[in-house]
């Protein structure tokens, strides 16, 4: 450990009585000074210890005005509730070598409550367990834009389906240096005739291993997906019949309110259709492992209703579902427009200009050409014109395999939202071999069964038979 902390520790763990703060003497050797080695047994005590001590000295009223003299915001110092163990912070560590270890840091943090209820002296019902950094948010492994397209954590593949594409983009992912291991089945996929594409804002390792490498300016990553979405729907080369079955882009959206027609706006007493592709409303919730279908509450489905496309066949608005896509949808001989304005007679007799998203998007996208995005990324515009054409000779076998490093910039969901579209419009979502990832850790521990009980066991009533279920109390809380 630390020669200065130890020093502190051995010291008494001496603070200033009105901030709390530890003189600055034992600490101003972070990074320079030596560290001391110390067994087991000791390291045990010294933290244990050292978490009494801290407890002890934000818990209480005196606790709250050592944190208010040290400067911290008044909401912040509020939501410690006088509770010292709240002042902690827990966040498990990298390895997916798993549930137990990294839920146990959580698991940790819920145990904190026993130390809140020893120092405060309050029992179960008032005791406070500590926070918890997620792992995988916190440091920006999370690509923001995912779970708000998709609803779900993260879009990923396994990365042995390498094999089974024809164009691999690199998108800020050194694969070859940041997934070593598993850099054989990028060669693989070379070896077997796919091409290789790095986008950056240096020449790394996985360039040297590329067919094509794209240099741009950090932080543009969004601007370079919308140029390439401009191309790609400025020479129709999207996939008609993927983006009409299997996005939302065919919706029709009201000029008024610039948000999506509904059902019930068009057709007087409409009734939402009943879901049952892979959707189930209103039924009990099982555990995470049981959970097969999507799950909604019956409150949230009627608040969704069903949306409107122009069918170009009747020349007319016609509802549809969640439930109708893919197949599901190319079934109901409805040919929706992607493009034009439209009037609809809405359920009140009045009248109302509709568009396509689609539409919307072309418009948009009309100011990321070529040039302008060049200017932006400082991409060359011949480079953007033929990655995008690449991409969509490469239809449902393209892999945007994502990195971690645009995370960190401000809005960064926007990239993700622009490289999934670019996808969307090429038909590579959801294809072995064509699809959109980001790798990163260990956003998964939730799904392996029981780690919610090893990690929120009532540390006050432990279950001790090993083969019933352990009792559930939630001390901690997530950050």
């Amino acid at each position: 450990m630390r020669a200065g902390l130890k020093r502190w520790v051995e010291a008494g763990y001496p603070r200033d009585p009105e901030t709390g703060r530890p003189p600055a003497e034992y600490f101003i050797g972070r990074g320079r000074e030596g560290f001391v080695k110390v067994s087991f047994e000791e390291a045990f005590k010294i933290v244990a210890q050292s978490l009494v001590n801290i407890v002890t000295a934000y818990s209480g009223p005196e606790g709250r005005e050592r944190l208010l003299a040290q400067g911290y915001d008044p909401a912040m110092v509020e939501a410690v509730e006088e509770a010292g163990t709240k002042t902690i912070k827990f966040r498990g560590g990298m390895p997916f070598n798993a549930g137990i270890r990294i839920g146990g840091f959580y698991r940790f943090a819920n145990m904190m409550a026993l130390l809140d209820a020893y120092v405060r002296g309050v029992g179960p019902e008032e005791a406070k367990g500590s926070r918890g950094w997620d792992n995988y948010a916190w440091h920006t492994d999370l690509p923001p834009g995912h779970p708000m397209v998709t609803d779900n954590k993260t879009l990923d593949f396994d990365l042995y389906t390498a094999e089974n594409a024809r164009l691999i983009i690199l998108w800020s992912k050194n694969w070859i240096a940041t997934k070593m291991p598993d850099g054989h089945w990028l060669t693989e996929a070379k070896l077997k005739g796919a091409k290789i594409v790095t986008i950056a804002p240096e020449y790394q390792s996985s360039s040297s291993k590329a067919n094509y490498v794209l240099i741009i300016r950090a932080g543009t990553d969004q601007a370079l997906a919308l140029g390439l979405a401009h191309v790609l729907i400025r020479d129709r080369l999207y996939d008609d019949k993927f983006v009409k079955s299997f996005t939302d882009l065919p919706l029709l959206v009201r000029m008024d309110t610039l948000k999506l027609l509904r059902a019930r706006d068009v057709i007087e007493g409409y009734q939402p259709a009943q879901l049952s592709n892979f959707t189930k409303v209103g039924e009990p919730i099982p555990p995470m492992p049981l959970q097969r279908d999507q799950l909604i509450p019956e409150n949230l489905r009627a608040e969704w209703d069903d949306f409107m496309v122009w069918d170009y066949r009747t020349r007319s608005p016609k509802a549809v579902s969640r439930d109708m896509v893919g197949e599901h949808f190319t079934g109901l001989d409805i040919d929706p427009a992607l493009e034009g304005e439209f009037d609809i007679v809405l359920a009140d007799g009045s009248t109302v200009k509709v568009r396509p998203v689609f539409d919307l998007l072309r418009e948009y996208l009309q100011a990321f050409d070529p040039y302008t995005v060049s200017e932006i990324t400082w991409a060359p515009p011949d480079a953007i014109e033929e990655l995008a054409r690449l991409i969509a000779a490469n239809k449902s076998k393209t892999l945007f395999v994502e990195g971690m490093g645009p995370n960190h910039f401000y809005h960064s969901d926007l990239k993700d939202r622009g490289i999934i579209l670019v996808a969307s419009l090429t038909n590579n979502i959801g294809h072995f071999g064509g699809t959109v990832g980001s790798y990163a850790g260990n956003y998964r521990m939730e799904l392996l069964n029981g780690v919610l009980q090893w990690v929120a066991e009532d540390p006050f009533d432990p279950t001790l038979d090993p083969e019933k279920p352990a009792k559930q109390r939630k001390y901690w809380k997530e950050e």
